[in-house]
């Protein structure tokens, strides 16, 4: 693959706590483990430290999660370099963070780390005295609930000290996404930030100097989907949820040469939907009336409803419009000659205009080539190189990636679309942002695997809402179920085997609310 580095402005230029955690999820899955990415942020504030404070007193202020490893990690490093105090902010018994109390041992046995807590807060108001810097490493993305008294009087004292503060990644106590004070937070004098700037820094008041810290994860990382694009689009489980709560989709395709291409792509939806919400979706399948018995033969729990026609055309668009749903996925196995043309642009226009989301797959992405105007930012396309051909005019099929990316960037800007431009290294973009899917094998290439992928991405998009988060999520999980089948089958699996994996796989992304 050609150097992906002119690709990365389409990557996020400031992070949320979700896309911070999707991007050490990601890297993690790429061999850059946490500590690894710990030590590479201390050694490098470590290294800012020294240029700015060298020979200075500096109290090092650390919290018992994921942050403090980064500071006790950087204290540990500016010990011949400055005259250096750690006190940490809890009992470091309560250390769950395995990279935290790694870092905690190794510097616990080089130096004396003061913990503070109510009962000894007088302790770290002479430690402040002493000082004549603070690093802030307390509290970052963990915060739940409301602030501690004991951070709340140590923040309290260290503002009230007004001694020169540098904060890693972001000032304790202001949230990462909404940059809102957790009742008080560090009046930091400079920021220190992790990969890169959070949204909530430049949301806050903070007027001081930034930044930013290389820990180690190169930026062409961020453009690979991963494990983290699954965990940030999945929510935590509600025991009161009702099938309509998660999301209703509603799938409409099949002929009487393929019929079995929808039953597909709802039995991938349901299965996608139940090991996500404990099966809190729904799903509706619509089939030519000439198959609907044999569909429902395929699977008595299946809801199968009849179109009112032969073709997609207006009296159809106005019988789809009367089913719940708020994920439209037309086009698996659905006959070319079912798509009339005025019948196309009424069921775009009326989805559009209801705010739901539509997956175009298969002979409907012929079928709106014409009406390219209808497309929006509701809309996610799941074309290969053929279909491509056939919605643009432009063939992909001998293209470089480097081709196939420009391509494909400037048509979903160009429409406002989500377009998932399926190959080996499935492109994923909606002209802004940009992720690529590099599978391992090529064991999904196979028939109905491409319909057990447009039933998944229909089922995250009916749940999340979101186009792009719920195709780039759909498509990993869709090649991650690939490899983890190759490895139990080689290449003898059918679409079917690839269903029946989902709820195994997504089974780790598992959290209840």
């Amino acid at each position: 693959m050609q150097s992906l580095k002119e690709f990365t402005i389409y990557t996020k230029k400031t992070l949320s706590a979700q896309d911070a955690y999707s991007i050490l999820d990601n890297g993690n899955s790429m061999g850059f483990n946490e500590q690894l990415m710990v030590e590479n942020a201390g050694f490098e504030i470590a290294n800012d430290l020294r240029h700015k404070h060298k020979g200075d007193r500096i109290l090092f202020t650390v919290g018992t999660g994921g942050k403090g490893a980064i500071g006790l990690s950087a204290a540990r490093r500016m010990l011949k370099y400055a005259d250096v105090e750690v006190a940490i902010v809890g009992d470091h018994n309560s250390i769950m963070n395995k990279v935290t109390r790694f870092n905690y041992r190794i510097l616990s046995d080089i130096v004396d780390i003061h913990n503070i807590s109510m009962d000894n807060i007088n302790e770290f108001s002479k430690l402040l005295k002493w000082s004549e810097d603070i690093v802030d490493s307390i509290a970052g993305m963990g915060i739940r609930g409301r602030m501690s008294s004991t951070l709340y009087h140590v923040i309290e004292r260290m503002n009230d000290s007004r001694k020169y503060t540098i904060s890693i990644d972001m000032p304790s106590g202001l949230n990462v996404d909404t940059g809102i004070a957790n009742r008080i937070s560090v009046n930091a004098d400079s920021v220190l930030a992790i990969h890169k700037t959070k949204k909530g820094l430049l949301k806050s008041n903070f007027r001081g100097s930034t930044a930013i810290i290389d820990i180690g994860i190169p930026a062409t990382l961020e453009l690979f989907a991963g494990p983290g694009d699954v965990r940030s689009i999945t929510r935590p489980k509600s025991m009161d949820s009702d099938k309509y709560t998660n999301g209703s989709v509603l799938i409409i395709g099949g002929s009487r040469e393929f019929h079995g291409a929808p039953v597909l792509t709802a039995f991938a939806a349901n299965a996608t939907m139940a090991a996500l919400r404990s099966n809190s979706g729904y799903v509706n399948t619509m089939v030519p009336g000439d198959i609907a018995s044999d569909v429902s033969k395929m699977s008595p729990s299946m809801v199968v409803r009849s179109l009112p026609s032969e073709a997609i055309d207006i009296e159809a668009a106005k019988a789809i419009e009367m089913v719940r749903h708020n994920v439209l996925a037309i086009g698996p196995g659905l006959s070319q000659k079912a798509m009339t043309n005025k019948g196309v642009a009424s069921l775009l226009s009326m989805e559009r205009r209801k705010g739901n989301i539509v997956v175009i797959d298969a002979s409907a992405i012929k079928s709106i080539a014409p009406y390219k105007s209808y497309i929006g930012q509701n809309s996610i396309i799941t074309p290969h190189t053929g279909e491509f051909n056939a919605l643009t005019g432009i063939d992909l099929t001998k293209a470089s990636m480097d081709r196939k990316l420009h391509s494909a960037i400037e048509f979903a800007d160009a429409y406002g679309c989500t377009l998932v431009l399926k190959g080996n290294e499935t492109i994923i973009t909606d002209g802004k942002n940009l992720k690529i899917n590099k599978s391992s094998t090529p064991i999904l290439a196979t028939m109905g695997t491409g319909d057990v992928l447009t039933g998944m991405i229909a089922s995250y998009a009916g749940m999340s809402t979101m186009p792009f988060e719920s195709a780039v999520a759909a498509v990993y999980m869709h090649s991650k179920i690939g490899d983890m089948l190759f490895e139990k089958k080689g290449l003898h699996i059918t679409a079917q085997d690839v269903i029946d994996m989902i709820p195994e796989q997504l089974k780790g992304f598992d959290s209840i609310m």
